[in-house]
């Protein structure tokens, strides 16, 4: 439970502009995941025990970040408050009103060493959900909604269950769904938006892709500004990822210089799961269910074959990192975050295909971006000039800058960069590190004289346009109603995420802090555990392996010239 506050002093490492409250914890019987308790018995005086308990109360004094999040009231004092329509509804019954002042906290650990050596400071959220009070009408609402970037599961749950809350909860009549992402504001063909109705989202949640369409064009703010105040808009709702966190800050920025009223409100929409404070983002389930599917693929057509190995490309080191852990089949995980040499890598498939007979690489898109880059300029240099073995470039390519494939029997080549006199590889990129992949291992192995088949699936494409399976469903179903509450109550600026299994509101800033920005290393929980499922060494040079296990012991590479020879004598 909360006590008194015993000092608002603010710690040095709190985010500027945020408030800092030293609160009284006091804890009965906490949770096996070093979570806060809850008071077993609220009818007896604290440190009165019931007979036969031998739980104890625990008195902890912790610091917490009070996240404001911004309201429509800082810069329109002329707004009037309205009675929420569900208080006087006669069904169905509401009493889950969340009070004006109501708050969620972090995870707090307790009697944790390591805890205390980081100098942790909890953050306290606003917690998320229908207020008495709200700041706008039903009749004056006119809503629009975007999904920014690419397909993920889940945006049409989103869509419809926000135009289920406007209707159903608030009688609003007005919404529409943005055509194609931005595009949707400045192309002549893709400004006839679509209506929201009851009809036209009746069964939408259960269809893959996105009702709304999707274009990676970019954010002009002033444009965006302009449609929006042609057609009245009031309630901005955006699904995107980190990146359009800024976008969407940058629009709310504008409408408070121009006195609109207007409220965004973020959907954390990305593959790459990279919001930080958040459990999860919405589809990020169906996304790891469908990388498991594409790895049990890549596994069939690997072990079908006499030394096969198949590479499944995916798109974001966590989506990896679950899918390896999911899936229980891959032998190597490859990420962008931790360095790897290639060379170490391959001796080590061959260590694997030695052993079954196949073996399973799971690499992260944007994956030893250096080793690609080196590898594509030989092929523009001409000291490399073979046809890619297999996939189309179309298929491969990544994350890498690639304006223009040279086909290696084109007569002309690009030109390198005029500035330094040397070539800009990046310019040149055309393959990612999956085609990478594909040919130096064909290439390794022809060195060894050692038949293998090599299969590269990249089903990124495939898994963003299925439908979100059942805990999306329901995960977007919430999200998306709170992002209707938030707005009505006069929140702006904001982001609707799950923290502690609770929902509540981030505020935009505090997502775009850098400090705030989940990183994948060697020593991360989640890689860790990805090593002991896969039960891979470190691929770093010989002499260069960190310790990447908690049991003590430093796994590092084995020696190249005897496996080398292993492999020798085997082709003999």
């Amino acid at each position: 439970r909360l006590g008194t506050t015993l000092s608002p002093s603010v710690p040095r490492s709190a985010p500027v502009g945020l408030r800092s409250s030293m609160r009284l914890l006091r804890l009965k019987g906490g949770g096996e995941d070093g979570g806060v308790g809850v008071a077993a018995s609220m009818g007896r005086e604290d440190g009165e025990a019931e007979g036969g308990d031998t739980r104890e109360i625990t008195e902890v004094t912790q610091k917490f970040v009070t996240n404001k999040v911004a309201r429509l009231e800082s810069y329109l004092s002329y707004l009037q408050e309205y009675q929420n329509p569900m208080v006087t509804r006669a069904w169905p019954i509401n009493t889950n009103f969340v009070g004006n002042n109501e708050t969620v906290t972090d995870t707090v650990f307790l009697k944790s060493m390591r805890a205390e050596s980081k100098g942790l400071v909890y953050n306290e959220w606003v917690r998320a959900g229908p207020r008495k009070q709200t700041y706008f009408a039903p009749s004056e609402v006119n809503v629009a909604i975007v999904a920014c970037g690419g397909l993920d599961p889940g945006i049409n749950i989103v869509v419809r269950e926000i135009t289920n809350t406007l209707h159903y909860g608030y009688n609003v009549k007005r919404a529409w769904g943005v055509r194609f992402g931005w595009r949707g504001f400045y192309d002549e063909a893709a400004k006839d938006w679509l209506e929201l109705t009851q009809e036209t989202v009746l069964h939408i949640h259960k269809e893959g892709g996105s009702v709304l369409g999707y274009s990676t064009d970019q954010c002009d703010v002033d444009k965006v500004l302009k449609v929006l105040e042609e057609r009245g808009v009031n309630m901005l709702f955006l699904l995107g990822n980190v990146d359009a966190c800024r976008d969407a800050h940058a629009i709310q920025m504008g409408a408070v210089a121009r006195k609109m009223k207007l409220s965004v409100i973020m959907t954390p929409k990305s593959i790459e799961n990279n919001f930080p404070f958040i459990d999860k983002c919405i589809g990020f389930d169906t996304i790891v269910q469908g990388a498991v599917e594409a790895i049990d693929k890549v596994l069939l057509a690997a072990s079908s074959v006499q030394n096969g190995i198949g590479i499944c490309k995916l798109g974001s080191g966590s989506m990896c990192l679950h899918a390896v852990l999911a899936s229980g089949s891959a032998d190597v995980c490859l990420l962008k975050a931790v360095p790897f040499e290639p060379r170490v890598v391959f001796e080590y498939i061959s260590k694997v295909v030695q052993r079954k007979g196949y073996c399973i690489v799971v690499v992260e898109d944007g994956a030893g971006e250096d080793h690609v880059k080196k590898w594509v300029a030989k092929m523009v240099e001409g000291t490399e000039k073979r046809v890619p073995c297999g996939g189309s470039v179309d298929e491969c390519v990544g994350k890498l800058p690639s304006p223009q494939y040279h086909h290696p029997e084109s007569e002309t080549k690009p030109a390198p960069a005029a500035s330094t006199g040397t070539k800009d590889w990046g310019e040149f990129a055309a393959f990612d590190i999956g085609q990478f992949l594909k040919e130096s291992i064909i290439a390794y192995f022809s060195g060894l004289s050692v038949p293998v088949t090599v299969r590269l699936s990249t089903p990124e494409w495939y898994i963003r346009s299925m439908p979100a399976m059942a805990s999306d469903r329901i995960f977007c179903t919430v999200v998306a109603s709170n992002v209707v509450h938030s707005a009505f109550a006069g929140f702006m600026d904001l982001v609707i995420g799950r923290v502690n299994q609770r929902y509540v509101y981030i505020p935009i800033e505090s997502v775009l802090n850098p400090k705030h920005k989940p990183t994948i290393t060697e020593s991360s929980r989640m890689y860790n555990r990805m090593i002991r499922a896969t039960g891979q060494p470190s691929f770093q040079r010989l002499g260069q392996a960190k310790l990447i296990t908690g049991r003590g012991d430093v796994r590092r590479a084995f020696t190249p010239n005897e496996q080398l020879s292993e492999l020798k004598n085997r082709g003999q």
